[in-house]
């Protein structure tokens, strides 16, 4: 029975679950802004103008947009194409033990640690925003004290009145919507992260093996006179 390189099947795994991770994460803010008119709810602001009639203040469209892209073009697109490459990696680690000290290790360590970098940045900022809209749309009514909604959850599936063009909205599901992307959120930043380590052990493993001459072909210790000519 041929073995496959264990590493290169967990980094495979973690690829393709951040793949999962962002289309859990673009589809359920998207919905939301749709049923918003196209508006970001995240860090929205709510008004009241008596005790059962407020209004909301959506926040930049921005503060949607990065979590969206971030999920479509480095959880999916990236991540997919890097997790393909690393599943022929390990097909072929069946037949060749060294082909994972032959694969590019530095690029991906930068790019990868940049995209962990963006998906923590994106991850808060889902997080801040939907606590903040949470607080704004649960507060009280100063005059008499009272709240217009208990808690955020029942604040779903409910029209609200934009103040920017006065047209009504549905709110629709967005409290599941956000509570699922701020979980894949932060599970897609983890698997980046790990990923992360995992390439630099990789590193240090290959420049170890090549130290030691283990690969004489890729040894930088081996004797250059003894090398086969390949063209």
């Amino acid at each position: 029975m041929n073995i496959i390189d264990l590493q290169l099947f967990v980094n495979t795994v973690f690829y393709f679950g951040i793949v999962i991770c962002g289309f859990v994460i673009s589809i359920p803010i998207g919905v939301t802004n749709i049923n918003n008119g196209g508006q970001c709810l995240l860090y929205a602001d709510f008004t009241y103008k008596n005790a059962s009639y407020g209004t909301i203040n959506y926040s930049s469209k921005g503060n949607c947009n990065f979590p969206i892209y971030l999920g479509v073009f480095a959880d999916i697109f990236f991540a997919l194409g890097v997790g393909i490459y690393s599943a022929y990696a390990v097909f072929k680690s069946s037949k060749d033990k060294t082909i994972a000290s032959q694969m590019w290790v530095m690029p991906f360590i930068l790019v990868d640690a940049l995209v962990a970098a963006a998906s923590f940045v994106a991850s808060c900022m889902v997080s801040v925003g939907f606590n903040q809209v949470c607080n704004h749309l649960t507060k009280k009514y100063e005059p008499s004290g009272t709240r217009l909604f208990s808690s955020c959850v029942k604040v779903q599936n409910k029209n609200v009145i934009n103040t920017t063009n006065g047209k009504v909205h549905n709110t629709g599901n967005f409290y599941a919507h956000y509570t699922v992307a701020q979980l894949a959120g932060w599970i897609c930043f983890l698997l980046w992260a790990a990923l992360v380590v995992s390439n630099i052990v990789r590193a240090v493993r290959n420049r170890k093996m090549r130290g030691a001459g283990t690969d004489a072909t890729t040894s930088d210790k081996t004797n250059i006179g003894n090398v086969e000519p390949t063209a």
